[in-house]
């Protein structure tokens, strides 16, 4: 059956369609199409869907060729392929290829000519960047297995390919390269190295050269090694270009490889010689393809020539960019010479005839028309950072070492970070301090020694004791942070609660996450360490833990959630196994959102227990009579046989989903008796008679009730039936999924900072600690709430059911597993009367805070993807500190909707940019104003039993604000959630006229878009007040969305 478009197309929102049928229309259909187009749409408005909607217009529209048709997907970087890629594959193929470079792509595209439809990705840095001749050693491994049947020396070609890796580096990295590569490919290559007569000879020359293992090579023959290792690299990348048969080009984050347009190096000609081909379009994504504003002290960087060469690659004419600039210059003369009390009239006719010359090559959709104060649906909420004592110590002490240490910016340092001296790694101020001569060495030992009070040391760790913020900045987000309460939970609270949240999330229903960017390298580390020592301290003070062990930084917390057997082998600690066991009886028993709309106001958690209690004396009475109880002491075992008894009544394929089930192990806990705990609750499933059950605790419904309400894999199970409501309640691949996201919060609440949180002073069993953490925290409206954003963001909605909830699954099992991360802090050690100091480095575990990017944890490494997923989840971290590098194009918004600009951007556009990574598609903030919008009274009306509350909620939302942008991405208010932009600013500190400045520039930079001098014009046009800025801003513009399709310009 012959693909169509329809069901891609009908995911999109109303404007992402608009924006697909006009590109397909300029690149496929317009009298004269252009082969290069730009969707420059804001940040965060989906352009990646938008790509996808190309995509399956583009299979649609060569459905009736035979001919082959590649897709290829280019990003800037692993994570945002990662990101992406499921979004893109319109047709569901498992085989979408992720090859990081162009010479790897043998190894990711098997059978590359035997598919009509291929799809391929791959990053560009690696790619087309051979600039290494020596390149990557996978690299070379594949070339090796490619040309051992070619006639050269097999050992010797060994030799020549091992380049600077050992033997034992090359063996064992054969031995991991196991993947088939195209066979096609290879031996296109072979042939174009044996076609140059010259080369291929000179190649068997170097093999026989090699062919005994040397570790001393004489240089020439080195040089010669590496010239010819680069010369296959290159012909293996042309080989594999010339392999692909490329219908469309999708280049994602454009930005971030500008520089291959200039085709004047190898990198740039390996890019062309994709772009070029004949049947291509390339589909160019990116907010800022280039320099949207040039400001009078950022000369290096251009915004003029920049845009120009943008257009030239899109236009691919050099006399159309000679009237681009003729018309860009009229339109600026027009702006100058308007007078603010003139008829716009003089400038509109410019505007337009330059607005549908750009339109023929690109298109963008911006939030701000679309909000009521043209604000994009931004606030900046004050933030004091008042100067105290302890930082004017840490002043005089970075002043102090800089002056002795001969280093610059001593200044930036105190502003930036506290104890930059114990932090900074690879700054001038700790190179010269480990340069200094003895004289020099010893007058900095005699000073730190007399402040030493402001340096860290490991003690001060070790015992617990309190750390000084000692930054004003450092101490405002302490104070939204840990001193908002953050440090008492595991998780945020839910935008819908089914129930008064209670404890330590009472209060907390209007927080959100933290995402910090700063210019320092070492502001991330500053903050992960501080905020997450500080918020382990708060939770160790308040700890039955630190009463048990004692206030000790490095005690050994014992592992609670622990399957083990007594010495005549039974299990002990049963009910554990109910915290990851997924019952269907104690899911399908109870729904909150049902029993909350039972209530005329959002019930307490107390009305709620008790509601549910009821249920199951009724549902228990029959199973107490039936087995006759010994004894008149309670028998707890009650606890979880309960639950075996009813599951075994009501899902006839429990028991066989059980068997499966007994083989699963914790793998961090190799002493585990889990299969041993398992094969007991089968044995009360079967036979519960045999068990010889005793009396029944007085509590037994009320503690079913906790479960059915707080259990981890109780409230998957639950949250998960809501994404495919026609699957049973033991349907085998619910339980998996369900069971695995049980298993994952058992790793969660078996780590350190878990336990001390949830002990507090507490002497009840552990496992009824946890069921009261996910009482008060609302788990099962929580889980709900991310499931609901995973179908969407995973790309599974028309997904088998199966599929959707194994992917959903692993993403929040993904997002669980992250452990603390430590981070080195250096210490000095101070021996004033040899002046002498040693630098010793000390760790400090990081999970409260964390900084953005690959990271050590305790077990091995924690990949910059797995950091990403946490901060998308509910759970740890709450803080995530990051450089603006590298961070285009990747989502940071489920859970957080606080920016704080610890430095502030030079450039408004680049401010624009990081609030654009929590400034997207169903956002903390637009979920939150939804729920209170048409939670209650909303869903009371429209929700059934058992469905996804969410999908309600903002169908009614759709239907009030009649336009997918004001519903998904700008839903407002009034008191509502909105974007926050916190900038703490410092008193008297410059910072704050360039705050002034930049959001003066954010509201005027689109009317000088591709103005050569653009900060003459922001002057000249700097004297409007904000009214007039605003209307100024609405009526002369130059508006790049979209038109419809009949006044589409040709």
């Amino acid at each position: 059956m012959p693909f169509s478009a329809d069901e891609t197309l009908r995911s999109l929102k109303d404007f992402q369609r608009r924006t697909v049928e006009y590109v397909f229309h300029r690149m496929f259909l317009a009298e004269t199409p252009t082969r290069r187009f730009l969707v420059a749409d804001e940040v965060g408005l989906g352009k990646t869907m938008v790509a996808r909607g190309v995509i399956a217009k583009t299979i649609e529209h060569l459905k009736n060729s035979k001919a082959r048709a590649d897709f290829v997907y280019i990003c800037s970087n692993a994570a945002i392929a990662h990101q992406n890629v499921a979004r893109l594959n319109v047709l569901g193929q498992k085989d979408f290829s992720l090859a990081s470079r162009l010479t790897l792509l043998p190894l990711h595209v098997k059978n590359l000519a035997k598919n009509r439809i291929n799809f391929v990705s791959f990053t560009p840095g690696t790619a087309f960047d051979l600039k290494s001749q020596g390149g990557w050693l996978p690299e070379r491994i594949l070339i090796f297995r490619m040309l051992r049947g070619s006639g050269l020396n097999s050992d010797g070609l060994a030799n020549l390919l091992h380049a600077n890796a050992s033997p034992r580096g090359w063996a064992n990295a054969l031995a991991r390269q196991t993947e088939a590569y195209d066979l096609d490919i290879a031996e296109r290559y072979i042939q174009n190295l044996q076609a140059d007569e010259a080369f291929f000879k000179r190649l068997r020359r170097l093999a026989l050269k090699f062919k005994n293992y040397r570790e001393d090579i004489p240089r020439q023959d080195s040089e010669e090694r590496y010239d010819v290792i680069g010369e296959m690299r290159q012909r293996l990348a042309l080989i594999c270009l010339k392999a692909l048969i490329p219908r469309l080009v999708i280049v994602d984050e454009f930005q971030r490889f500008r520089h291959l347009l200039q085709d004047e190096d190898p990198a740039s000609k390996l890019a062309h010689a994709l772009f070029n081909h004949n049947k291509a379009r390339v589909l160019l994504l990116s907010a800022t393809p280039y320099k949207m504003l040039s400001l009078d002290h950022e000369k290096d960087d251009d915004h003029y020539p920049d845009f120009l060469r943008t257009l030239e690659f899109l236009f691919g004419s050099k006399q159309t960019i000679e009237e681009v600039k003729n018309e860009l210059d009229r339109f600026r003369r027009d702006l100058l010479d308007l007078s603010l009390t003139a008829s716009t009239l003089q400038v509109e006719p410019a505007r337009d005839v330059l607005q549908r010359r750009l339109q023929q090559v690109m298109c963008r959709t911006e939030r701000v028309a679309s909000t009521a104060l043209l604000d994009s649906m931004t606030c900046e909420p004050s933030v004091p950072a008042p100067i105290e004592v302890d930082d004017l110590a840490q002043a005089f002490l970075i002043d102090g070492a800089s002056l002795r240490a001969d280093a610059r910016d001593s200044i930036e340092y105190w502003k930036s970070t506290p104890y930059a001296l114990n932090l900074m790694k690879g700054y001038e101020l700790r190179r010269n301090v480990d340069g200094l001569t003895r004289t020099r060495r010893a007058e900095l030992v005699a000073f730190l020694q007399r402040n030493r009070r402001s340096l860290l040391t490991k003690t001060l760790f070790k015992k617990f004791a309190a750390v000084a913020p000692a930054n004003a900045r450092m101490r405002a987000l302490m104070r939204d942070t840990t001193g908002r309460g953050l440090w008492r939970v595991l998780w945020l609270p839910p935008s819908l609660p089914a129930w008064e949240p209670a404890g330590p999330f009472k209060g907390l229903g209007t927080q959100t996450k933290s995402l910090v960017f700063s210019a320092w390298n070492v502001v991330p580390d500053a903050i992960a360490s501080l905020c997450s020592y500080e918020a382990e301290r708060l939770a160790f003070s308040d700890s039955k833990v630190a009463r048990d062990s004692g206030r000790n930084y490095e005690t050994v917390v014992p592992r609670p959630l622990r399957f083990r057997q007594e010495t005549d082998g039974s299990p002990t600690g049963m009910t554990m196994l109910l915290l990851m066991h997924p019952s269907p009886a104690l899911a399908s028993i109870v729904d909150p959102v049902e029993l909350s709309l039972k209530s005329a106001d959002l019930p307490s958690q107390q009305w709620v227990l008790d509601e549910v209690e009821v249920r199951f004396h009724k549902a228990l009475r029959p199973y107490l009579a039936m087995h006759q109880t010994t004894g008149s002491r309670p028998d707890e075992r009650w606890y979880w046989a309960a639950v075996a008894l009813l599951d075994g009544a009501s899902s006839p394929r429990i028991e066989q989903w059980l068997q499966t089930w007994r083989g699963v192990e914790d793998p961090e806990d190799r002493e585990s008796k889990h299969s041993v705990h398992v094969a007991m609750f089968i044995r009360a499933v079967s036979d519960a008679s045999s068990l010889k059950l005793g009396a029944p605790p007085a509590d037994l419904a009320r503690v079913l009730a906790r479960l059915a309400l707080a259990s981890p894999a109780v409230c998957a199970l639950r949250s998960l039936k809501r994404s495919c409501t026609t699957a049973k309640w033991d349907d085998p691949a619910l339980l998996n999924a369900s069971s695995s996201i049980g298993v994952a919060f058992q790793s969660l609440l078996n780590v350190r900072e878990s336990v001390t949180i949830l002990r507090d002073t507490s002497t009840r069993p552990y496992w009824e600690l946890v069921l009261q953490h996910g009482l008060d925290g609302n788990l099962g409206s929580l889980l709900d709430e991310q499931v609901h954003v995973l179908v969407e963001s995973l790309g599974v909605t028309g997904a088998p059911d199966e599929q959707r909830v194994i992917k959903v699954a692993a993403e929040i099992s993904n997002s669980l597993s992250i452990r603390a991360v430590p981070l080195s802090i250096d210490e000095f050690k101070l021996e004033p009367n040899r002046g002498q100091m040693k630098i010793e480095p000390f760790k400090v575990r990081c999970q409260f805070a964390l900084r953005f990017g690959d990271l050590k944890d305790e077990k091995g490494e924690t990949r910059a993807e797995v950091v990403r997923s946490a901060f998308n989840s509910p759970f740890r971290p709450f803080v995530l500190a990051s450089t603006s590098v590298g961070q285009e194009g990747l989502d940071f918004h489920v859970w957080c909707h606080a920016i704080v600009h610890w430095n502030l951007p030079s450039n408004p556009v680049d401010m624009e940019q990081r609030e654009g990574r929590v400034h997207r598609y169903k956002g903390h903030a637009v979920r939150k104003n939804v729920a209170s919008a048409f939670g209650r009274v909303g869903l009371s009306a429209h929700w059934k039993r058992g469905q996804d509350p969410w999908k309600i909620m903002f169908k009614l939302a759709k239907q009030e604000r009649g336009t997918d942008l004001k519903t998904f991405w700008l839903f407002e208010t009034e008191g509502g959630a909105r974007i926050e932009r916190r900038v703490p600013l410092l008193p008297l500190s410059r910072d704050e006229i360039h705050l002034q400045r930049l959001k003066r520039g954010l509201a005027l930079y689109r009317l000088v878009f591709g103005q050569p001098r653009q900060e003459e014009l922001l002057t000249h046009l700097g004297d409007l007040d904000e009214e007039q800025r605003q209307a100024a801003v609405a009526k002369w513009r130059i508006d790049l969305t979209p038109p419809v399709l009949d006044i589409a310009p040709d």
